[in-house]
């Protein structure tokens, strides 16, 4: 018995020195990407000013390729950190009514229509109110990316016994069941074009959050994200977690 229990903790602090030699690799990556990025950034909006041989729309494509890389340097280091977050009670309702005009015109881009619908009395919560709006993206984007023309998308928020639920509905292909144990684990994709870090990234909010998420899908018919947040109780804030 003893034996066994040792080989589990020697399995389980292996896996911990791996995550974390992942962590300073990729936090390092992140940074040297993210850096000179910036310089080339001000160099063409220099050069755009200057020089008529750079047209406008060859600009266009190389901020959209400088976004990219970007957001994916961006998303490596929120996936890497593992540093506490200042929270503070924060109303749902309004944090998805801010986010929300951003997302409905990446959804019309797409022939997407999109739905709110806000919870009735829902109780503060306390969160970090820029990670969840990314959580929401995160989310969002990728039901855009899993549907048609004409499909629907729908985020909600609804009060359940002790949590508060935050949900993302599409109606995309959904996801085959072998596939689900995988969705969330880093640069897992199975679409072109994309790092297969958003999700990643999604889980990884969430757990700081001391929240659950969940998948809900059904082939032919869609998937629904739920993030189960756990309700702040009267006179309790965490600050710092």
């Amino acid at each position: 018995m003893n034996s066994i229990c040792q080989k589990s903790r020697d399995n389980k602090s292996a896996k911990t020195s791996r995550r974390e030699l992942i962590d300073r690799i990729a936090m390092g990556v992140a940074h040297e990407i993210r850096n000179p990025l910036t310089v080339i950034k001000g160099y063409l909006q220099l050069q755009e000013r200057k020089s008529a041989y750079c047209t406008g729309e060859s600009l266009g494509i190389i901020y959209q390729e400088l976004h990219r890389i970007e957001a994916l340097a961006t998303n490596i280091i929120a996936l890497a950190q593992n540093k506490a977050i200042k929270k503070s009670p924060v109303n749902l309702n309004g944090l998805l009514k801010k986010i929300y005009p951003v997302i409905q015109s990446a959804a019309l881009k797409n022939g997407i229509v999109t739905e709110l619908l806000l919870g009735d009395n829902l109780p503060m919560l306390d969160l970090n109110a820029e990670e969840i709006e990314q959580l929401v993206v995160n989310l969002a984007c990728n039901g855009i990316e899993a549907m048609q023309a004409n499909g629907r998308l729908t985020i909600g928020a609804v009060r359940k016994s002790s949590r508060v639920i935050l949900y993302i509905q599409d109606e995309g292909s959904g996801i085959p069941p072998e596939q689900l144990e995988q969705i969330f684990d880093p640069f897992y994709t199975t679409k072109e074009c994309n790092t297969g870090l958003g999700l990643a990234v999604s889980r990884s909010i969430v757990e700081r959050h001391h929240g659950k998420i969940k998948i809900v899908s059904t082939l032919g018919a869609g998937s629904v994200f739920k993030i189960l947040f756990p309700i702040l109780e009267r006179g309790q804030h965490s600050g710092r977690r």
